[in-house]
Formats: structure tokens, sequence, C-alpha cells
């Protein structure tokens, strides 16, 4: 240790707006804090992560009073969250008697600087892993810091869990193998953020950290896993050779489907789940979206997953400027028909940095920027082909059909009659038995949703008011 160990550096991810309550049964942090916080302490400093979604409370006064530098990671609903412990932090510290500093980065800051810039001593833009001890140290004194992208992804150290507070609280272990991304979908900001070009550590590398999690799921978070099909190909021997047994799960796109022989390697290797961005049935907003596939990818993509065991979480967004009301019906009867395992349905949202973001502000179709409610479950933008209050119930009543109690009981007699067919099978050591977690879910999202509804009542409101000339009843 050195003079670094005198700094008591604290990073933090803030919690998401109330009106979200999905954050709170959320428990996978940023990987973004725990690499700098590692950093960090290898170079010697006195480090600690809060995720105030993994303790399920705000970050108190006490935890901020004795910080030398607070270090804020946000993406967009949850950046107001940033602002405001950033302000406790220095009210704390001066009425203490000490100096106060405070950087942030993440996706929001990284796209829009100039929309934190008033509420923080420096704004680190992009990837900071390159430069973190050099702004640590003063040596980088800029307001907004500007990074090269780390080149090197083998060159990162292994999470150092351990410096998140309460971390035994987790049982799913988030991995990042690569960044970037080869494709450049309409409503994403992963390019802007890593840009285009597919950066990945190499397979021995991911053997070795994930080797090292002994409890607990692993969630390999790459926003495509298999990007580069013939490294996760390797990744997947290296499991098997070295009988790593512990499911994970991973982002994919549909195009995987088409090797079904690369989808029974992941199953055989551990793999119990896969999200997947399907995103939309109505071909012409696949193509609004630049999504480069089409319905019989989606259902051969349920098909094969299915085949192999592997329950699949199909990621939908509605309110493309081609969506008509009737894709709310079409979308809820498709996902109840594939049989998907789970589901989420997420409005189209225009995130700083997307280039949907830039067209609806160019064309004057915000209805805000309060970000909190950024996060793909309000409507904060006028669709093309119907009212926001039509659009936003309309995603609701997609959760409805899909999270209800007949369902869930259906999926139970269901899934019941399968695992006691596989049992009698007398192949059974090769069959793949079915998980009651669906509808485990299926009961829990219902419950979810009806809390959603009922804490969102206000915004329900606004955006019936909006919507009608005379919102008679609202």
């Amino acid at each position: 240790m050195g003079k670094n160990d005198k700094k008591k550096i604290l990073f933090v991810e803030p919690r998401g707006a109330n009106s979200n309550v999905f954050d709170k049964y959320m428990t996978i942090p940023l990987l973004g804090p725990i690499y700098l916080a590692t950093i960090a302490k290898q170079a010697g400093y006195d480090v600690a992560v809060i995720n105030e979604n993994i303790l399920k409370r705000e970050i108190n006064s006490e935890e901020l009073a004795s910080i030398d530098i607070l270090g804020l990671s946000c993406i967009t609903t949850t950046v107001n969250r940033g602002k405001e412990i950033a302000s406790d932090y220095r009210k704390i510290r001066k009425a203490n008697g000490f100096e106060s500093r405070t950087m942030i980065g993440g996706i929001h800051a990284s796209m829009i600087p100039e929309d934190v810039e008033p509420h923080f001593d420096q704004i680190i833009v992009g990837e900071a892993e390159n430069i973190i001890l050099d702004v640590l140290s003063g040596k980088i004194k800029d307001k907004i810091v500007y990074t090269r992208e780390y080149k090197d992804l083998d060159d990162l150290p292994f999470l150092n869990f351990d410096l998140l507070k309460e971390s035994e609280k987790m049982n799913i272990f988030s991995i990042m193998t690569s960044r970037g991304c080869p494709y450049d979908c309409n409503f994403c900001t992963v390019t802007k953020m890593f840009g285009r070009g597919y950066r990945a550590q190499s397979p021995q590398r991911v053997m070795d950290e994930i080797s090292g999690y002994k409890n607990g799921v692993i969630f390999f978070s790459d926003d495509h896993f298999a990007a580069n099909i013939k490294r996760t190909d390797q990744i997947l021997d290296l499991m098997m050779e070295n009988g790593f047994n512990r499911p994970w799960s991973a982002q994919v796109r549909t195009e995987v489907t088409k090797n079904p022989e690369f989808i029974a390697k992941m199953k055989k290797a551990g793999c119990t789940t896969v999200y997947v961005g399907l995103e939309s049935i109505n071909l012409q907003s696949l193509k609004e979206m630049n999504k480069k596939q089409g319905l019989e990818d989606i259902e051969r993509t349920i098909k094969v997953f299915h085949d192999n065991g592997i329950a699949i979480h199909g990621m939908f967004i509605l309110g493309n400027d081609t969506d008509t009301k009737d894709v709310f019906e079409r979308t809820s009867d498709f996902s109840i028909k594939t049989g998907l395992d789970y589901v989420q349905y997420s409005i189209l949202t225009p995130l700083p940095g997307s280039r949907t973001y830039s067209q609806f502000e160019k064309e004057g179709r915000l209805l805000h920027k309060k970000w909190d409610f950024y996060d793909g479950l309000h409507v904060v933008y006028r669709p093309k082909n119907m009212t926001p209050d039509e659009l936003q119930r309309g995603v609701l009543r997609c959760f409805k059909d899909f999270y209800s109690f007949p369902r869930a009981v259906k999926s139970a007699f269901n899934t019941t009659f399968k695992i006691a067919a596989t049992t009698i099978k007398k192949t059974y050591k090769k069959a793949h038995f079915p998980s009651l977690r669906p509808t485990i879910m299926r009961l829990a999202g219902r419950g979810i949703i009806i809390n959603w509804i009922d804490y969102n009542k206000a915004y329900l409101k606004y955006l019936y008011n909006l919507s009608h000339i005379s919102p008679e009843g609202a």
C-alpha cells in the first residue's frame, strides 16, 4: 500500500426512480463501477462500491461523510438520483468542514455531458478504465474527460465483487467478455458508447474469470455473447473440458439458431436461459429498427432453443412509427402461442445517444426530458399511429395477458405433465427437465404490474390528458 490508501473513494450506482417499481427486483449491478473500484483498489486506494438496488435502501449520510471522492455511474433513468446523491454529499462534507469531489460516468453522461455538467466536478465520457487512476490522482483535471477505447480486454482485472457492499445478497454474477456491437439498431446506444468494432476477451481469459465464482448463476452481459461464434464455441469447449457445471445465461441474437448444433452445445455447457431481442412481429418495424431479421427467424429461434431445453426471455419493443393499435393483440397472441417462457414488453424509448432520440427531438415529438421516465415502461414521446395513452395502455395490456393467473395455472399443469412424462422415459438421463420458474414468474409478474399501475396513476392521467381534448372521467 502507498499514499493512495489515505484517499477514500466510493463508487455508487443509484437506484432507479420510484416510478419504476421493477428496479426493486433488480439485483444485477452495472460492471463499470466494480471495474473502476477494482483498478483503484489495486493502486492502493481505500475503495468501496454501493449499489442502492442491492442494499434495498438509499445511501445514508454516514456512508457519504467520510468519502474524499465520490463517483457516480448512471444510466438515463438513474441520473436524477445520481445528481441528488452528489448534492447531498457536498452538503454533508461542507457541514463537517471538509472538501468534496464528485465525478460521474456511464452511458447518460457520455451521451449528453452537458446535462450533468452543472452537478459534478468532472464528467467522464466513454470507457474510464484507461484513465481512472489519472483522474483520481488529479493528474487529469479537465471538467469533461474524453476517453479512448480499452483495446485489449484481457488486460482488465478480474472483477472484485467483494468491494461491493452486501454483495453476499447476489445470486447472479454478471460477466462482460466483449465490447462493441457490429450491428446498428436505431434505438440502441451501444455502438455510440462502445463502437461497432467488436473487442473480445480470449476464451481462456473468460474461463479463468468464471472459474473464480463458486456460487450463483453466471450472466454473460455482452450485448451479443455469440457475435463471434467461433470464439464462443471455444469458450463452450473450455467450460466442458474444465467441468464447469454452473448454470449460466446470455444475450444473443436470432441468427445463432441457424446453427442448431451450436445451441445444443450451449445447453450441454450449462446454458439455462437466453435473452433474445425479438423486438417486433411487425416486419416494417423490424426494418425501421434496422434489426435485420424476419418473423421466420424469430419463430425458428424459439423452436430451436425450446427443442434444446433452453428457456427464452423474449424482448419486444412496441410503439415504432409503423406500429398500429392492433400490434398489441398480435404481439400478445404471438408470445402466448409460441410458448415464450418470459417476456419483456418495452415501449420504444428515445434514449440520448440513439438515432431515435435525435429524430424525435428534431421532430419535436419528445413529451418531456424528465429522465426518471426514460425506462422503457413510460411513454415519453408522441407515436405516429396512436396516442401516447393508447400506447401506454396497449403495452400494459400485453403484460397483463402474459402474466395472468389463469396462464400461470395452465403453465404449472403443463410443466408438471412434462416432468412426469420425461421421468418415465427410458432415456430420462438425456432428457431436458422443464422448470417451474416461468410459472412462478408469471404469478409474481402479475403483482408487479398491478403495483406499477398503482404507483403510476398520476403519469397515466397525464398521458390521458395529453391524448384527449375532453378527458371526461380522468
